[in-house]
């Protein structure tokens, strides 16, 4: 009996990184606020942390990536059609900047309208249908799900605690598609 060598699948070709144009403008987070974060990455081809200030004023989108001494890494600014990357230390980020700049808009956008007191609701934007779950006025959930994203896969955020800062002081994003983790801890500025 005679085995049929099947060939290997292709390789599954990268994902394109958002341009500019293709992401939810700033002003899609409300508010205006200034915090001070640390994330936290693990995926399959390993995982690393670092500290950032996050700022959202009225047109435009700021993070302030630190070094472990508290000095600036990379500044990611957008404004409405505009992304500007800046990088003050040799070492290169494992992906494109944009793609932060994705998920801080996964985690802080208003997506579905207004805040609801309590329950659940569903939209769709886009191509993703969008699931949210609220709790005494609070973000306690949020999931995409893509009929057509390549690769499949849910994209689920959970929100734990709330400052002053009306922020969750605990967040993390599982990206399924990508095959990643970011959990992300409001710290208090020093």
């Amino acid at each position: 009996m005679g085995c049929a060598h099947q060939p290997a699948p292709p390789p599954t070709p990268p994902v394109a990184p958002p341009t500019a144009a293709e992401l939810p403008p700033p002003d899609g987070i409300p508010g205006t606020f200034a915090v001070r974060q640390k994330l936290t990455a693990t995926s399959p081809k390993g995982g690393g942390s670092f500290e950032a200030v996050l700022q959202k004023q009225p047109g435009t989108l700021t993070l302030l990536g630190l070094t472990p001494y508290g000095s600036r890494a990379f500044l990611l600014q957008q404004t409405k059609g505009d992304v500007q990357f800046t990088k003050y230390i040799p070492r290169e980020l494992p992906f494109a900047p944009t793609f932060l700049l994705l998920d801080i808009h996964r985690v802080l956008a208003t997506w579905l309208g207004p805040p609801l007191a309590d329950g659940e609701r569903s939209g769709q934007v886009g191509d993703e249908t969008i699931r949210e779950r609220w709790q005494a006025g609070k973000l306690i959930q949020r999931t995409f799900v893509s009929a057509k994203a390549q690769p499949p896969g849910t994209i689920s955020i959970s929100y734990t605690g709330y400052g002053a800062s009306g922020i969750a002081t605990h967040i993390s994003l599982q990206n399924a598609r990508m095959d990643y983790r970011v959990d992300i801890e409001t710290v208090p500025f020093q």
